[in-house]
């Protein structure tokens, strides 16, 4: 049987993932921004590792039109260069 699933087209469902590593530009930029390629995505996540910690609670992260962005926030977390960047968008 084939057709819609809850209005929506299955294939629209599937998640997408990947990994990316923060540059120097990132890092004086503040901000390291990950184009997904899925626009349509409406659920993210993401997880940030820093020299083999995981350090993705101190991160300020959102994502809008499948584009995902990992900033600085006011007190204790910097984009760095070399920060592994591990998302999944759905």
């Amino acid at each position: 049987m084939a057709g819609l699933i809850n209005g929506s087209d299955w294939m629209q469902k599937i998640p997408v993932a990947g990994t990316y590593t923060s540059t120097t530009a990132d890092a004086s930029a503040n901000k390291s921004v990950i184009n997904t390629g899925k626009a349509d995505a409406t659920g993210f996540m993401v997880q940030v590792i820093r020299s083999n910690i995981e350090i993705t609670a101190k991160a300020k992260i959102s994502m809008a039109a499948g584009v995902i962005s990992v900033e600085d926030n006011s007190s204790d977390f910097a984009v760095t260069n070399g920060d592994v960047i591990h998302w999944i968008v759905f």
